[in-house]
């Protein structure tokens, strides 16, 4: 058996370019990787972007530029926060991001930190950095006036004076020329950034060069994965994997992933512990087990993430996760090598509900539907309307309540869990209130009955409420925000299992979704508490063959050969008891569901939910690999024959009087 050579090297016109300019002559360094790009477009090689951060590919170069391990390079990125929460803008602040920066950062090294190369740029905002496309490197801006470099201001007293929004309150950045200046200049490097007295934008100072990291951002570097999860679990399933493209041009990665390219050559070595023809039928069971164990590793993952930052993650879905192979001796199997890796951070938005036990969360604003969200995770409900206050009710220990009803041109449709946000000025300022819609109350399709949470409020706002107690109060802005909770990333979970297990070239994902769902819902119809779950599950699907026609175990594999047996080697109870637990991950699809709804989660331990279902996936997980690495068709041989027996022999038959009792002697 043949291996290709674990070197890695750049495609022709592609090159490193080193981000650590003051030690250009260490050993080993960090760098971007480049392209000979056209006029007007990009050299660097955007691999995606988050609420908070653009990432581009890298690699570790030695002192010859030579790639010794892909990267990627993460730059906080300002804009692209304050376009996911237009809702909220002014929840959003500089403070915010870099602390948001910084749990996501404390979460990568405890879910892999073997995968985290620490700089100092993860904590310590670094010099502004653009790209000099005419002389090929990396620059940090220089003020011409004084020679001096320009670097990110975070003293919002500076700020403050110069007329600019303050550093810790606003996602405005600016860049300045050094605090001993006594009338310094200023940049601005976010957009939409005010630009009072002759305060020029980035594109006008310094129009030549590419911005990089113009705002002096953090950074952070991980290992790259470059399996996609959904490619791996096709890659399982019996199909080749092109390779990793980027602008037009492949990479070769080398080691394992060089050995994807071909179907035919993954099956017959290197990859599979059942290697040839002959070890078709271990192989239909290995893959059951590896697929099993890929879902597995993503709720962990999913898990831990949670657990470590206590925020809904919010935009789970299968791209979310990549997969690394790790190389291995000639003819060990690579495929058990694969670990999963979460490469997103949570894009949850927790809203700070003083007095409240409740914890509410924004998602990003979403651009359309997804099979991986939920309905009910969408874009925060906003709009204007009337506020009329009924009373002021009597002050407790927790603060004040208003009764009021809030009218709008709008149908108003408020679920009981839901948090209404309302926004209004008063002659002592502008308040903000939170409270909760009363379904006992049967008013207009467009007006709500609303009582808000306690708040410890001044005595001067109390007053104003007073007053205005009886008097509609117009052009009041409110918002309605679903409690949603770690049970939406439960659902992302039960959809990405399914796209690893049940997506073929007949069945697509969301037919596979409808599918569990429909079959949820037959489950919820039939429900017996006198019965276990199991034993209902298997009475729904073997009372109607359609169950098993789509949800079957010949969705394990594209090979062509091998669908009409899988249903042959693959146990069935052992199939139905894991499609029977990606049913239940989808929340209030009925009594068996893990989580009642998409707000039923611990509020200060959003990851316990995962506990139940991640302890019944590990006992499936021992009984998948009981069924790979023993001889299971013995064992079957075993028990069918044993039956037979049973079946034909009498039990005080086989209970011979020539057995000795049980009675101590010999």
């Amino acid at each position: 058996m043949s291996h290709k050579s674990i070197v890695i090297g750049f495609p022709d016109g592609f090159e490193p370019l080193a981000l650590n300019l003051e030690s250009d002559v260490a050993p080993l360094r960090i760098a971007l990787v480049i392209r000979s790009a056209p006029a007007g477009e990009t050299p660097l090689l955007l691999l995606r972007e988050t609420i908070d951060a653009t990432v581009y590919l890298g690699c570790l170069i030695d002192a010859s530029g030579d790639p010794k391990t892909w990267l990627e390079i993460w730059v906080q990125n300002c804009d692209h926060m304050a376009q996911s929460f237009q809702a909220q803008l002014e929840a959003m602040s500089n403070s915010l991001m870099d602390q948001r920066w910084s749990a996501r950062l404390n979460s990568f090294r405890k879910l892999d930190r073997r995968a985290l190369i620490e700089t100092g740029w993860e904590t310590v905002h670094p010099l502004p950095a653009f790209i000099d496309l005419h002389l090929g490197k990396l620059v940090h801006p220089i003020d011409p006036g004084t020679n001096g470099g320009f670097v990110l201001c975070t003293r919002d007293d500076r700020l403050v004076s110069a007329g600019l929004p303050p550093y810790t309150t606003s996602l405005h950045r600016y860049l300045w020329n050094g605090p001993e200046i006594e009338t310094p200049s200023f940049v601005a490097v976010t957009s939409q950034a005010p630009t009072p007295g002759g305060v020029k934008t980035v594109a006008e100072v310094f129009p030549d060069l590419l911005p990089l990291n113009p705002a002096g951002g953090f950074l952070l570097v991980r290992s790259f994965c470059p399996l996609k999860l959904s490619d791996f679990a096709d890659v399982l399933a019996g199909k080749s994997w092109p390779g990793l493209s980027c602008a037009g041009a492949s990479f070769d990665l080398g080691g394992a992933y060089s050995q994807l390219e071909d179907a035919d050559r993954i099956i017959q070595q290197g990859a599979h512990l059942f290697a040839g023809r002959d070890g078709a039928t271990g192989q239909l069971r290995e893959v059951f087990h590896l697929k099993m164990n890929l879902i597995l590793q993503v709720l962990v993952q999913t898990r831990e993430a949670i657990r470590s930052q206590q925020l809904p993650m919010l935009n789970l879905s299968a791209e979310s996760f990549r997969v690394g192979l790790a190389q291995t001796g000639a003819g060990l199997p690579f495929f058990w090598t694969a670990r999963v890796e979460l490469i997103d951070g949570s894009s949850g938005l927790a809203l700070p509900i003083p007095t409240s036990d409740l914890r509410y969360f924004l998602p990003p604003a979403v651009t359309g539907p997804s099979v991986y969200r939920p309905q009910i995770l969408r874009a925060v409900t906003v709009g204007e309307g009337e506020l009329r206050i009924r009373k002021v009710l009597d002050p407790s220990a927790e603060g004040i309540c208003i009764e009021a009803t809030l009218a709008s041109d709008e149908r108003l449709a408020i679920a009981a869990s839901d948090l209404i946000h309302i926004r209004l000025g008063l002659p002592s300022g502008r308040i903000d209130l939170y409270g909760h819609a009363d379904d006992s109350a049967a008013l207009a399709t467009a007006e709500a009955r609303i009582r808000t949470l306690p708040q410890r409020l001044p005595d001067s706002v109390v007053t104003a409420l007073e007053q205005a107690t009886g008097t509609p109060i117009t052009s009041v802005h409110f918002e309605i925000l679903p409690l949603l909770a770690s049970p939406c990333d439960m659902y992302a979970t039960a959809v990405i299992a399914a796209r690893i297990l049940l997506v073929d070239e007949q069945n697509s994902l969301s037919v596979a979704v409808d599918q569990l769902l429909s079959l949820a819902q037959q489950l919820s119809t039939h429900y017996d508490q006198e019965r276990p779950f199991a034993e209902r599950l298997r009475a729904i699907v073997d009372s109607d063959a359609r169950w098993d026609a789509g949800l079957g175990p010949h969705r394990l594999t594209s090979n062509p050969g091998r669908p009409g047996i899988a249903s042959r080697i693959i146990p069935s109870d052992l199939w139905w008891d894991l499609i029977g637990v990606i049913i239940r991950l989808f929340p209030g699809t009925g009594p068996d569901s893990f989580c009642r709804d998409f707000g039923d989660a611990p509020p200060l331990a959003l990851d316990a939910i995962f506990e139940k279902p991640f302890t019944e996936l590990e006992v499936l997980q021992f009984r998948s690999r009981s069924m790979v690495v023993t001889d299971w068709d013995q064992n079957v041989e075993i028990r069918e024959a044993i039956a037979k027996v049973m079946t034909k022999y009498p039990m005080a038959e086989i209970a011979s009087p020539a057995i000795p009792a049980m009675n101590g002697s010999n």
